[in-house]
């Protein structure tokens, strides 16, 4: 196997032009190069014009050379010959060298005074790149061409730096600019929605999703005009697009403020929480009274009719406990009576006098109900926990005083009560407001935010287009294959956010937990670690947002009206589904990797809380999984995970600070939350499908907007020669370094590795450790996230479409239509094996064939029910 990093064998070149000195051949033999030698040569020669120079007085020093020339005679060969041999590799390490080089004349932008006018500032800047282009051209020209070089970097250097001179600013603009930014923030300094940096002075934000979908929540107006009170300096709000790609988190930290964004991640993740515990509990200490209730409908239609609406029919829980008969029966009873006077105990709602039991309508003959037309109260009086549970979590995040309510339950006429807790925020949003000309404006968008996060996202998983997401989702997804791509997860997204030294404290404790009997061998402590199960995502096998259907609904105020699929097809796909994606490892394997990057980033956390010097509190301040705290909130947060760490036993609140830090450190990077998802995803239940298989590229689209592209904006408003330009700039260009090296070159060369496994991809791993095939890689994963997976350079290598805005989905109903209809032509025809190409499409879309066809590419090269 040939060894990308040794000194490449001698070859034969044939289509290079003949050289001067060649003498009675037609035929050059190439140089021996080292690809990691030549490839560094090329970086600085890029960067800064001195790669050939560095290289030949290292190689007199070393010996390899007898003299300079000689050395610089070598080095220039290796290199030519080297970009000969892997164009791609080369073209890729010119444009990051001279991206980085880019940043050298910054360093001298940062030190253009901010005096004089734009054409004083132009012509320093001018100056300044014009000594440095000559500088770099002659130091990369060679022999008589040094001086040409140094005319042409001078010209092109000072056209350069006369351009650049636009990230400028002169004192006056600066003002200017600082005074803008002010304007462009409304309401309360330091207020608990609006935080800080106050709420985004922005208008009414476009709509989730489409006007035909009944989903949304409905308004008219979306937008707000000059003249409406609001001053021209406010920010665009966002439209289609906004909505289509940002992730929801994103949308409302550009529409409403990041404070906010923050607020309603956390209480995602706290809901998500609290969820997870009342199934564990209702699916533990209430299934026995389940099964009592399903076994007697006498029984159960007794405690249906404990609710004054039945008016003389009601019943009291002591004739209830009356109609039970044996001790397991009166068990059950007096559970739910208990039960329920705990819960009224904790409702926001407070009930009139009398016995009551909530009850959920499953039947629908409204007319005529009977005892088999409701749920198991087992399971209407878990829905009532969780409506409790919900409504008072967002009321703790958001700071609202639940001592104060006092809201009366109409028993005609029931009342949502997350809608009440949204009420009280937009009423504290409207304080904080204060008189801002477009206060409704941004208490709009803070309420689309709140319902497409807690509401909206959480529905709607019978849609025919949420269904058919997740079944071609587990028929191209739930493979060995796939799992093996997604074990670089556990490395690219921790180290990027938290380091390789946090990274690697975490691996050993990853490994031990990922692998139950490990755990249980060692008796590692678990306080110490944050399970996927504790943020409210041990059920979560596809690895991202999947809105399963479920089995209980959500008592809101919102009306659902789209396309549903067939019940019980949508509980098969979820069944075979989660069947699917834990045989395959592929859920294991997804655990795996959010579960590093949630601990990597606790562990990043308490390192730099433990070094407690300043630079390393601001380090940690600046965290995903910090962003947005107040400081009373950031201080309780690193003395929880302090506390964590140490083996100490958390109190709830103590917990919610570790859970609410480490979720929003996941979410970063994983679309888990429906925060991380684009409002189209979360108010369209069948446009999901739109998203099938990118939402991964789409967390990663975002990130590049956020790490790199709101940097590089904050440097065109600030200027590059103040510090915040200075330092914005400095953080654009290592955060897309950091971005190309771990999502783009390490990313790459493992999803062309594992495909080696596979023996349908007659793919080499000597080819794909090549500098051209690092180069290639590293490409097509670039293309990919940085196009939401619009964009695959390589997809015509297997009749695809370079662009290609139809999901798999789409793709899958087309062809299964072709299919059809070609099957019935040819069935008409006589032809031979007619239904091949409806077979076809089965083996790539259905879920279960698909999966065993893939295993069978993978092993042996051969399909499952056709040739090819």
């Amino acid at each position: 196997m040939k060894n990308p990093w040794s000194v490449s064998p001698k070859k034969t070149s044939i289509g290079r032009p003949r050289a001067p000195w060649d003498v009675g051949s037609d035929f050059t033999p190439e140089p021996e190069y080292s690809a990691v030698r030549s490839g560094t040569v090329d970086f600085l020669e890029s960067a800064l014009g001195v790669g050939d120079e560095l290289d030949a007085a290292i190689r007199v020093l070393s010996g390899e050379a007898d003299s300079y020339s000689q050395g610089i005679q070598q080095s220039r060969a290796e290199l030519d010959a080297f970009e000969r041999e892997n164009p791609g590799a080369s073209g890729l390490i010119t444009a990051v060298g001279f991206g980085a080089g880019l940043f050298v004349p910054g360093a001298g932008l940062a030190k253009i005074a901010q005096t004089g006018s734009k054409l004083d500032r132009a012509m320093k800047v001018a100056t300044l790149g014009a000594a440095e282009g000559a500088a770099y051209g002659f130091l990369s020209g060679r022999d008589e061409g040094r001086l040409e070089g140094a005319a042409l970097g001078a010209g092109l250097g000072a056209g350069l730096g006369a351009g650049a001179s636009l990230l400028t600013k002169s004192a006056d603009e600066i003002a200017a600019a600082t005074k803008k930014a002010k304007r462009q923030r409304v309401g309360k300094e330091d207020g608990f929605i609006g935080g800080e940096e106050g709420f985004a002075n922005v208008g009414t934000a476009g709509k989730g999703g489409s006007a035909t979908d009944a989903s949304l929540q409905k308004r008219n107006n979306t937008t707000i005009l000059d003249g409406d009170g609001v001053k021209d300096s406010m920010g665009k709000a966002s439209r289609t697009i906004g909505n289509i790609l940002l992730g929801t988190k994103e949308w409302t930290a550009k529409n409403v403020g990041a404070r906010a964004a923050r607020l309603i991640e956390d209480s995602e993740i706290m809901v998500r929480h609290e969820l997870n515990e009342i199934d564990n509990i209702y699916n533990d200490t209430f299934a026995g009274a389940a099964k009592v209730f399903d076994e007697n409908p006498a029984l159960k239609k007794m405690l249906l009719q404990i609710n004054r609406s039945f008016e003389d029919k009601a019943v009291s829980w002591d004739q209830a406990m009356a109609v039970a008969r044996t001790a397991e029966e009166k068990q059950a009873v007096q559970l739910m009576r208990d039960q329920v006077k705990v819960l009224q105990d904790l409702d926001i709602v407070k009930f009139p006098d009398g016995d009551y039991m909530p009850t959920i309508v499953t039947g629908k003959d409204k007319k005529a109900f009977g005892v088999n037309d409701y749920a198991n109260p087992v399971e209407s009086l878990k829905q009532y926990a969780k409506d409790v549970a919900t409504s008072r979590a967002v009321a703790k995040r958001f700071n609202i005083d639940l001592n104060k309510l006092d809201i009366k339950e109409d028993l005609n006429n029931p009342r949502s009560r997350i809608d009440i807790i949204f009420k009280k925020i937009d009423k504290a949003a409207k304080k904080e407001l204060g008189k801002a000309g477009n206060a409704k404006a941004i208490r709009s968008n803070l309420q689309d935010a709140l319902r497409s996060t807690l509401i909206t996202s959480k529905m709607g998983g019978d849609a025919v287009g949420a269904v058919s997401r997740r079944a071609v989702s587990t028929a191209l997804l739930a493979n060995p294959m796939n799992a093996v791509l997604n074990i670089i997860e556990g490395v690219t997204a921790p180290v990027f956010q938290n380091g390789i030294k946090a990274w690697a404290q975490t691996v050993p404790r990853g490994i031990i937990e990922t692998f139950p009997t490990i755990s249980k061998i060692t008796g590692v402590n678990p306080n110490k670690w944050v399970s996927n199960e504790q943020l409210g995502l041990g059920q979560n096998f596809y690895g991202e947002v999947a809105n399963t259907v479920r089995t209980e609904a959500t008592k809101t105020a919102e009306v659902f009206n789209y396309i549903k699929a067939p019940d019980l097809v949508g509980r098969g796909v979820d069944v075979l589904g989660k069947a699917l994606y834990r045989v395959s490892g592929v859920e294991k394997v997804n655990r795996m990797g959010q579960e590093m990057l949630s601990n990597s980033a606790v562990q990043r956390a308490v390192n730099l809380a433990r070094k407690g010097d300043e630079k390393s509190i601001e380090k940690l301040k600046r965290h995903d999984g910090m962003k947005g705290l107040s400081q009373s909130e950031f201080d309780s947060t690193v003395s929880a995970l302090q506390k964590m760490k140490q083996g100490g036993s958390l109190d709830k609140n103590e917990l919610g600070y570790v859970l609410n830090f480490a979720g929003a450190a996941m979410n970063k990077w994983q679309p888990v939350s429906a925060s991380a998802m684009p409002r189209a995803y979360n108010d369209n239940p069948n446009a999901r499908m739109m998203y099938s298989m990118l939402s991964y590229m789409n967390r990663q689209m975002n990130n590049i907007r956020t790490e790199v592209g709101l940097n590089l904006a904050t440097v065109a408003e600030k200027g590059i020669n103040t510090k915040e330009g200075a330092d914005a700039a400095k953080t654009a260009m290592i955060q897309a370094g950091k971005y190309v090296a771990l999502f783009g070159v390490v990313a790459g060369v493992w999803d062309d590795a594992r495909k080696t496994l596979d023996l349908s991809k007659n793919k080499e791993i000597a080819d794909v450790l090549t500098p051209e095939g690092i180069a290639s890689g590293t490409f097509n994963q670039l293309a990919s996230n940085a196009s939401s997976g619009a964009v695959n350079i390589r997809a015509q290598e297997f009749g695809g479409q370079t662009v290609s805005l139809s999901p798999a989905p789409l793709q899958a109903i087309s062809r299964t239509g072709s299919g059809m209809l070609t099957a019935g032509e040819r069935v008409l025809s006589g032809e031979k094996d007619p239904m091949e190409p409806l077979l076809r499409t089965a083996q790539t879309y259905a879920p279960g064939l698909a999966n065993i066809d893939r295993i069978l590419r993978m092993t042996s090269g051969e399909r499952l029910l056709t040739d090819d």
